[in-house]
């Protein structure tokens, strides 16, 4: 199934997770650069990639979404455009170079403290949610033993269900899945893009950590 080369299907082991509008702006009080308005913060979280979502997440970067940017700028549009220099300059750091940004991208070097945890771990992606909103939190279901009431009426999986409706939850350190919505920018002379999700799926449980696009149901199945 074709899909818009902004948007791209990705999951990792859950890393420092906000999942309400009310933490984030208990977060963002104590950043050191605030955000002024608080209908404007968001939640996130960050996704930590092993070699074959990175891969992924690379490849559709690189062959889909730059490209893209780049015909934006040559039809004169405004909205994901980069001409041909921003691109080169994102390119020069990306994925390779990840801890000289500028040029600003969402993936990041895994921290000392998250390698501790998870030493298979290649990058981190960071992911923010819809400014003003809480991300929404659902959980695939393999079977009715998944289920906290069985459902008489679903006889087929897997399937997404809210979260609230499972035995699951999303706590760092599980997979989780998202389907991302990535978007150019210039921040000032810089170029840049970033990610977002409204929503957030369980995907399966693993060790767990210490201390707004529509979901593409097909692509949370995909290994």
């Amino acid at each position: 199934m074709a899909t818009h080369p902004t948007t791209v299907t990705i999951y990792g082991r859950l890393s420092f997770p906000v999942f309400t509008h009310a933490e984030a702006v208990t977060r963002n009080a104590t950043s050191p650069y605030p955000i002024a308005d608080a209908s404007k913060v968001a939640p996130g979280f960050n996704l930590l990639l092993e070699q074959p979502q990175l891969d992924k997440f690379v490849n559709f970067v690189t062959n889909d979404f730059l490209p893209y940017c780049a015909q934006q700028h040559a039809a004169g549009e405004k909205k994901d455009a980069l001409d041909p220099r921003d691109v080169t300059r994102i390119l020069k750091i990306f994925p390779n170079d990840l801890g000289s940004q500028p040029p600003y991208v969402p993936l990041k070097e895994v921290s000392r403290k998250s390698l501790e945890v998870m030493a298979s771990a290649l990058a981190s992606l960071k992911i923010s949610g819809r400014q003003g909103q809480d991300l929404t939190q659902m959980a695939i279901v393999n079977d009715e033993s998944e289920l906290l009431v069985p459902d008489p009426d679903l006889i087929t999986f897997p399937v997404i269900k809210p979260i609230s409706q499972t035995v699951h939850d999303l706590y760092p350190g599980c997979y989780a899945a998202a389907t991302l919505n990535l978007y150019a920018y210039k921040s000032g002379t810089l170029p840049g893009f970033s990610a977002s999700a409204g929503t957030l799926v369980f995907k399966a449980g693993a060790d767990r950590f210490g201390g707004g696009i529509e979901i593409d149901e097909a692509a949370m199945f995909l290994d």
